[in-house]
């Protein structure tokens, strides 16, 4: 029996909630109580409706949560997304993605911090890389990528996090950082 597009949203945010609740248990201990890693739901994309209207976001990021969400994850039932939230009342991070046609790799199409300071300004692509890790790891996946990083400042940023730099050749084919999660 062929699964439903329901039933394959439910198995999956099964292991987006499991491997959210695994990132948040290895976070330092000065985060352990005022971080929360949650899903990317109506309150963080209001949240993001005010970063994609500051003046002081990256003129680079050019994603529209508001309107980019919603369509995203109704096409790409196995997502993996993230909202980091500190206190509860701040979001500081988004970020999304999706496996490999194959399986075999999971892929993280955005990643962004809120434009403005907040307490985890330097903490969101570690902590997403631990959330995505986890993913990764239900799904099967033995690589993340990081793909189309916005600028050579981001590459290098990304690289310090044990990623490789591969780029891409045409059009098609995007260019993306990666790590092997495995052997």
């Amino acid at each position: 029996m062929q699964n439903t597009h329901q039933d394959t949203e439910l198995k999956y945010q099964r292991f987006r909630e499991d491997s959210r609740a695994i990132a948040e248990q290895t976070l330092p201990r000065q985060y352990a109580d005022r971080v929360s890693l949650k899903g990317v739901d109506r309150l963080s994309l209001t949240h993001a409706k005010r970063w994609e209207e500051s003046l002081e976001r990256s003129d680079s990021a050019s994603w529209s949560w508001s309107e980019g969400f919603k369509q995203y994850a109704y096409r790409h039932p196995k997502r993996f997304d993230l909202a980091i939230w500190y206190a509860n009342a701040q979001l500081c991070g988004l970020s999304l993605g999706k496996p490999t046609y194959t399986g075999g790799r999971l892929r993280l199409d955005v990643i962004e911090g809120a434009p403005w300071d907040h307490p985890l300004k330097s903490k969101i692509v570690e902590i997403t890389v631990s959330a995505a890790e986890a993913y990764a790891d239900f799904i099967g996946a033995d690589q993340i990528r990081i793909m189309r990083p916005v600028n050579a400042r981001v590459t290098r940023y990304y690289e310090k996090f044990g990623f490789t730099l591969k780029q891409g050749k045409a059009s098609n084919t995007p260019t993306y950082l990666w790590r092997n999660l495995r052997g």
